[in-house]
């Protein structure tokens, strides 16, 4: 029979009772080798390094870093929160510890819906028995053997989208957890140095130029993973990994003391990005001077350079004085670009429209005239749809392409009279068994209110019905949307 600990947690309002029996029970046993929250981390996620990472340390706090790779923009779920919530919890369990779930935790999963997931109901489950207000943060173990909080979440970090076959977007990007510890931690405990799969990548990429793969021209595209790789290969061959950029006044500041610092300006802003518009990155290691490698990041592209030239590096303003927490601006110089995740996805967006060639026009003329027109160019047809007005006062609508047996639905939308907006390319959607049902038993009413009011909108779930009559005669047009986008259309008398 298992041993239930049970805390009871007084308020000037009500008491409630959380016991540290739920959820699951430890997945490895805590052997001598685990001695605090971080070894159980280790010992459990090792080969997961590159998703699932510790990146900062200091002996009362750390950062935990879960990074999640190509998730359609429209599925996002809770899976990855909850595998840090599983470790937390199955942990604090194995220690006599007692757990309560943060107000941040409690939201961040009602707002993730996660389907087919046993253990994303049973997390709902204790949560709502539970209730708000008993942490501000996201989960806490209270024990006298190693008690810690993850104080706070921050997501969306360095998010990054691409287009996905067959319409929409997929996206990159990480979460940050805080974690403060009562008592002092040792403070090696990455990933990486416990990894296998990472053991077995270094041996097969025995210098950094291979590791970034460089070429002749010496230069690569950036992207954030630049940064976390040069992390883990420069600690894991025994050196240590320095950045200087606008955070840091262009000081040289360790990259562990930097996370710390930039995750604090940014923690209560819409911010996302870590590192700045340029950063200057180098790995110093006096034992191993063949393993020294520079990152000169400019904007996209990141110029690499063997070894480490203080002297190159003073010419571009970097000092070699180190900087400390105390120095750091609680904001960077506003020459700095702040990214938040609303510019992200409208620099996606607007990269998409760029590429386009006539819809944004044929959309435009659509909004403006508020009416459906089509066009022939060879052997591609264009057809438009006026989709009406969404909640958001927004006006919408869709073009579609066709080509032979290819169909293509870019959609657009303007609001208040301003400019075109590109929302995206309408992906392989289909209405639900559930939705087709609720719309036979809603149609009749649908089609009787479009004719006597020339059009009726009903929302089903995700999906917007709508139906317009079209002013030249006496037909009508019926239209499904999902998130504003065009789904289907058709048309009636």
């Amino acid at each position: 029979m298992n041993k239930c600990n049970t805390l009871f947690i007084s308020g000037i309002a009500a008491t409630f009772l959380f016991s540290g029996c739920a959820g699951t029970q430890p997945n490895i046993p805590l052997t001598s080798d685990i001695q605090s929250f971080k070894d159980y981390i280790v010992k459990k996620r090792a080969n997961e390094t590159g998703n699932y990472d510790i990146i900062a340390e200091k002996p009362h706090q750390t950062i935990i870093e879960y990074r999640t790779f190509n998730e359609q923009s429209n599925l996002a779920d809770a899976s990855d929160i909850m595998r840090v919530l599983d470790d937390a919890k199955e942990y604090c369990q194995a220690i006599g510890g007692n757990g309560i779930y943060g107000d941040q935790a409690i939201n961040q999963l009602q707002g993730l819906p996660t389907s087919f997931n046993i253990d994303y109901v049973k997390y709902r489950n204790e949560m709502t028995r539970q209730g708000f207000g008993h942490y501000s943060g996201f989960y806490k173990c209270a024990s006298a053997k190693d008690g810690f909080e993850i104080e706070y979440m921050k997501e969306d970090i360095e998010l990054q989208q691409r287009d996905m076959i067959g319409g929409g977007a997929l996206e990159t990007y990480s979460r940050y957890y805080l974690t403060t510890h009562d008592k002092p931690q040792n403070t090696n405990s990455k990933l990486w140095f416990k990894s296998d799969n990472y053991k077995s990548f270094v041996a097969k990429n025995e210098t950094a130029e291979k590791v970034f793969n460089i070429d002749n021209t010496a230069q690569i595209s950036w992207t954030y993973e630049k940064a976390t790789i040069a992390q883990k290969y420069c600690s894991y061959n025994g050196g240590n990994l320095y950045i200087a950029n606008a955070l840091s006044s262009y000081k040289k500041i360790d990259i562990e003391d930097y996370y710390f610092a930039r995750l604090e300006q940014i923690k209560d802003k819409s911010s996302i990005n870590i590192f700045m518009d340029i950063d200057y990155i180098w790995c110093e290691n006096p034992n191993n001077k063949a393993q020294e490698f520079t990152l000169v990041h400019n904007g996209s592209t990141v110029d690499y350079k063997n070894g480490v030239n203080k002297e190159y590096l003073e010419t571009k303003g970097v000092s070699f004085v180190k900087a400390t927490m105390d120095t750091i601006p609680s904001k960077t110089s506003s020459q700095t670009k702040e990214l938040s995740k609303e510019t992200v996805i409208a620099n996606y967006d607007a990269k998409k429209m760029s590429s386009l060639g006539i819809e944004p026009d044929l959309a435009m003329y659509t909004l403006t005239s508020k009416m459906d027109t089509y066009k022939s160019v060879g052997q591609i047809r264009y057809e438009t749809s006026y989709n009406g007005t969404e909640p958001d006062g927004c006006e919408y609508a869709s073009v579609t392409k066709r080509m032979m047996q290819s169909v293509d639905i870019q959609n657009f939308k303007q609001c208040r009279g301003g400019s075109i907006t590109y929302i995206g390319k309408t992906g392989v959607e289909e209405l639900t068994d559930e939705a087709k049902e609720q719309l036979k038993s809603v149609s009749k009413r649908l089609e009787a209110s479009c004719k006597l009011q020339n059009q009726a909108t009903a929302k089903i779930n995700e999906f917007t019905f709508k139906c317009f009559k079209n002013p030249l005669n006496n037909n009508y047009k019926f239209v499904v949307l999902k998130d504003g986008k065009l789904i289907t259309r058709g048309a009636g008398e």
